[in-house]
């Protein structure tokens, strides 16, 4: 499994810089999420020191004599300390699953601790109502989620990390794809859209979403295995194609490659295009894109016009952000339905979770 660099997502941005420096225009939904480095800093390398061990452990009803230094606002009792904030107490409402494994939030709420010393965390569960109606108004795809009470807002330290926080009426969500907190589990899949290329009867009770990237040697190895199954079960699967491709500093050729297979599906020769740039992943340049155009004998004036307008490059950065929104890391990644795969897959594994969703 080839992984994404979510610190080179910036990077993406300049793909669609044609020679003339005109760059796509985006809308008003942010499809590629920047990373902030002051931001990953704080949430992951800033330990404030105002936090002494054992602090919240004192009994302030204890016999014993208590100093209180109001200019410093400290407590001392016995050799701990108490520090008085300013800050309000803000509640974290941690959605997850008690039965999920691969969900624990514990090493998350430490950090946050040390940016919000006076967080007072509630663990929901994702299938309570109170974690429905959040998944549902934040549009929650992955556990375990955080979401901070609407005062976050009046903490100090809040202008450091606003960029990390998704602000609606139920209060503040930590965004799990800039801060790179780990999934859990996945509550939701990516659906097909219409402008998605697809494989497999339309009516099929097993849908398998794949993120790919045309560099992508790990991706190229899962393509006999994704045709053996698309053969042995005609009506039960259908195959839908989302672009995932690596930053330009890992492959260099991967976004234009995606966009090219964009443009050759303008003349309904996706997935012949899909499978000769599969077949030779080292000629995956624009001229060597432009070859197989011909090759595949399409119109290669409205193809080459295609590519050199970056006419599909706004479609790429939506299938890398709903990737980066579901959980997926790197590729390739599977969606069988609704359960989320990653990395190289047999034939027998893929099978036996086709079978089991076909007996549901």
């Amino acid at each position: 499994m080839e992984t994404y660099n979510l610190e080179e997502l910036n990077e993406e941005k300049d793909l669609v810089n044609v020679s003339n420096e005109k760059e796509i225009k985006k809308g008003s939904k942010k499809t590629i999420r920047g990373i902030d480095s002051n931001v990953i800093l704080i949430l992951f390398g800033l330990i404030i020191g105002i936090i002494i061990s054992g602090s919240f452990g004192i009994d302030i009803f204890g016999k014993n004599d208590n100093i209180l230094d109001i200019k410093k606002n400290v407590l001392e009792n016995n050799g701990k300390t108490w520090v008085a904030y300013e800050d309000p107490i803000v509640t974290v409402n941690v959605i997850s699953d008690e039965n999920c494994e691969n969900c624990e939030f514990e090493s998350v709420l430490e950090i946050i601790k040390t940016i919000v010393p006076t967080m007072d965390n509630v663990n929901i569960n994702f299938d309570s109502e109170e974690g429905k109606r959040l998944i549902e108004s934040f549009e929650v795809k992955t556990i375990p989620a955080f979401v901070f009470s609407s005062n976050v807002s009046e903490i100090k330290e809040y202008d450091k990390i606003g960029d990390v926080l998704i602000e609606n009426e139920s209060g503040y969500l930590l965004d799990a794809v800039k801060t790179g907190i780990p999934i859990g589990r996945n509550l939701s899949a990516p659906k097909a859209q219409d402008d998605d290329a697809t494989k497999g009867s339309v009516d099929a009770k097993v849908t398998i979403v794949k993120f790919s990237d045309f560099e992508c040697s790990y991706c190229k190895e899962v393509e006999n295995v994704l045709d053996e199954v698309l053969g042995g079960y005609p009506e039960q699967v259908k195959l839908v194609y989302k672009h995932f491709p690596l930053p330009p500093s890992e492959h260099a050729n991967a976004q234009k490659a995606a966009e090219a297979s964009e443009c050759a599906k303008d003349q309904g020769k996706f997935w012949e295009m899909h499978d000769l740039m599969f077949a030779d992943q080292s000629k995956l340049t624009v001229l060597d894109l432009k070859n197989i155009s011909k090759t595949l004998k399409l119109n290669v004036t409205e193809f080459n016009e295609c590519l050199d307008s970056d006419k599909y490059a706004q479609k790429i950065y939506d299938d890398i952000d709903t990737g980066l929104n579901y959980g997926v890391r790197g590729t390739p990644a599977f969606f069988i339905n609704e359960q989320f795969l990653s990395g190289v897959i047999s034939i027998e594994e893929l099978k036996n979770i086709i079978d089991n969703e076909l007996t549901k």
